[in-house]
């Protein structure tokens, strides 16, 4: 069986702007969907990808999350972020394809291999 371990689809949203401390200004939403449709048209999205934030100030190091809940209010949609560690990659889509063999699915012994 041949396996590719380093592909990946991955759609990586990366915000820099964030608002002064303190202050509670949010993203309108469609600013927010604007922005995606002009990336859209330039690069087409996979909406089967791993979504994933990148979040930082600027001058400062990114820091990876992931979108732990959504909640749709009437005026509002909220994303409750959570920080994400390093992950296996091939672990990963091992368990979302489950049930369907992976090429580097946990082996009988107590290391994987897979990382």
């Amino acid at each position: 069986m041949r396996c590719n371990p380093d592909s990946w689809r991955e759609t990586i949203l990366q915000v820099e702007d964030l608002a002064p401390a303190g202050t509670h200004e949010f993203l309108a939403v469609e600013k927010f969907r604007s922005i995606l449709r002009q990336v859209d048209r330039h690069l087409p999205l996979d909406p089967d990808a791993r979504l994933t934030f990148e979040i930082g100030s600027p001058g400062a190091a990114m820091q990876v999350f992931d979108v732990n809940s959504m909640r749709v209010d009437k005026d509002s949609i909220v994303l409750a972020l959570g920080a994400r560690s390093a992950i296996c990659k091939p672990r990963y889509r091992s368990q979302q394809q489950a049930g369907q063999s992976a090429c580097c699915a946990p082996s009988q012994t107590a290391r994987s291999g897979c990382c």
